[in-house]
């Protein structure tokens, strides 16, 4: 709830920058002991349903099998909430500070490759320390071919 108006937070994710916006407001404090993954499925219109779903203990590190199961699961959820239309906000959180760690650029690369081999929308996807929240887009996660 925002504190000062005592009305429910209810973002409409138009932008990467709103999503990035709610990401920040929802997730606080920062800080984890381990690596977790916090989703949301988003309406057609914008609108985050309000169930935020948190799943502790997390691999360090996903191959693109882990990534297609995650999405494949993320997946059978939008179906069930509206099919095609629907997509994903998603975050995963570590410990740890500082900003994306290559690590989480390939965390992010094989997402990203996974949900659009499934045909899966993502919504731009972060990264969050133990000191900040960070969008890592796909143009600065997918491999740079020369």
């Amino acid at each position: 709830m925002n504190s000062s108006s005592r009305e429910p937070f209810s973002p409409v994710l138009a932008t990467d920058a709103d999503v990035t916006t709610m990401w920040r407001t929802i997730i606080n404090p920062l800080g984890w002991h381990t690596w977790r993954v916090y989703f949301m499925l988003v309406d057609p219109d914008g609108h985050p349903h309000p169930q935020l779903v948190e799943v502790d203990e997390m691999p360090e590190t996903f191959d693109s099998e882990d990534a297609v199961r995650f999405v494949e699961f993320l997946s059978m959820l939008a179906d069930d909430l509206g099919g095609d239309s629907c997509s994903v906000a998603l975050m995963f959180a570590r410990p740890g500070d500082g900003g994306l760690s290559d690590g989480d650029r390939a965390l992010c690369c094989e997402l990203y490759a996974a949900a659009k081999d499934a045909g899966l929308r993502l919504e731009l996807l972060h990264v969050a320390t133990d000191t900040a929240i960070t969008p890592a887009p796909m143009d600065e996660v997918l491999p740079r071919t020369a």
